[in-house]
């Protein structure tokens, strides 16, 4: 019998949901299989309607969706367990939860701000909703402009990366000055 990858993946979840302890997996697992996928997807390109390329889809999706699915059940055990040990953690899963555990620190934050009376704490959190602050990377030559916030932001030339607020970046995006997929919101705090 042939062990192949999605076999491999697919025993590994379901070691992880018949476990109730987040299972410590290879810190490379996903980029093996996105190195997989790069190999077997270079055999047949997406276009041509070949058995060859009809089975490299179809293995690309089994993967694709149980490594999905390994990801999900990992967050969940993780935000269940608010003792959860994160080092069990791949790097690409602490990607995803690291805006929960920011989420928590915040949470906390606004819930010590409230018990110790402290308006000052309350209203800096209320301030940094209110202005976001976005990174952009231009598409092509712009003028300065004035940014919400009243500062001055400019001139600049394709492929300048500029921190913005973030209701300017939505106009500059939906004109297609700036790139959407290099918009990323810059933490506070």
């Amino acid at each position: 019998m042939i062990d192949t990858r999605a076999d491999k993946l697919y025993r590994l979840l379901e070691d992880e949901n018949n476990s109730k302890e987040l299972l410590k997996i290879s810190q490379d697992t996903y980029q093996e299989i996105a190195a997989h996928v790069k190999t077997i997807r270079a055999e047949g390109s997406d276009k041509e309607r070949s058995l060859a390329s009809e089975l490299s889809v179809g293995e690309r999706r089994i993967l694709s969706k149980i490594a999905r699915r390994l990801i999900e059940v990992r967050i969940q055990k993780f935000s269940t367990d608010p003792d959860a040990d994160v080092t069990n953690l791949t790097l690409e899963e602490r990607y995803v939860i690291e805006p929960m555990i920011q989420s928590r620190k915040r949470l906390e934050r606004i819930a010590e701000g409230i018990f110790n009376g402290q308006v000052g704490e309350l209203s800096h959190a209320s301030e940094s909703v209110r202005q976001k602050y976005v990174y952009a990377r231009f598409l092509q030559p712009y003028s300065a402009i004035s940014g919400t916030d009243l500062a001055s932001y400019g001139p600049f030339e394709p492929e300048d990366v500029a921190i913005l607020p973030l209701e300017n970046a939505k106009i500059l995006l939906k004109n297609g000055i700036i790139g959407g997929k290099w918009i990323e919101a810059e933490e506070q705090r």
